[in-house]
């Protein structure tokens, strides 16, 4: 009797994958439906036809797969792809972070060589300012008229003019 319906099922799926060769589209993709949903219900996954087909045995003449069996192995073949997908995103994380590293050691550089630029910019403005400061003492003792010595100033010397005018105004006044 287990045969019987073995022979039923692989019947049955010869002529459904048959169909998956077809030029349309929808039609094959409808028949890889069907194989995968006549594959459940008897609790064969595609991985262990996969591997039956390798073998080059019939997997329907062989008690080797129980449904838990299929279930726990394609859960095994599920991990691995998880574990390989892992692999590959850890690869490109490591390729970011070395990115990173060598951006962050060029912003480092930078920042050092800025550090010495604005160090040497204050240098030069404390330089500048302490001249400035030198210039306008020099300036401003030159500049300087001592109260006792007499203006030779022509403005200086109106400015008296007209004082004395104003004193006959007080007088008459």
């Amino acid at each position: 009797m287990n045969q019987v319906m073995n022979q039923r099922i692989a019947d049955q799926l010869e002529k459904i994958l048959a169909l998956t060769d077809s030029d349309h589209e929808g039609e094959a993709l409808g028949a890889l439906r069907m194989v995968r949903r006549l594959l459940e219900r008897e609790g064969i996954s595609f991985a262990a036809l996969a591997q039956v087909a390798r073998r080059g045995a019939s997997v329907f003449s062989q008690p080797s797969f129980s449904g838990a069996q299929v279930q726990l192995e394609a859960k095994i073949d599920q991990l691995m792809d998880e574990i390989d997908a892992h692999v590959e995103q850890n690869s490109n994380l490591s390729s970011q972070i070395d990115t990173w590293r060598r951006r962050s050691f060029e912003l480092e550089q930078m920042l050092a060589m800025n550090q010495s630029e604005t160090t040497r910019w204050k240098e030069i403005a404390r330089e500048t300012a302490e001249r400035l400061w030198d210039l306008g003492q020099i300036a401003r003792s030159e500049a300087f008229v001592s109260p006792y010595e007499a203006p030779e100033d022509e403005s200086l010397s109106d400015l008296t003019d007209v004082a004395d005018e104003e004193e006959p105004l007080k007088a008459a006044g």
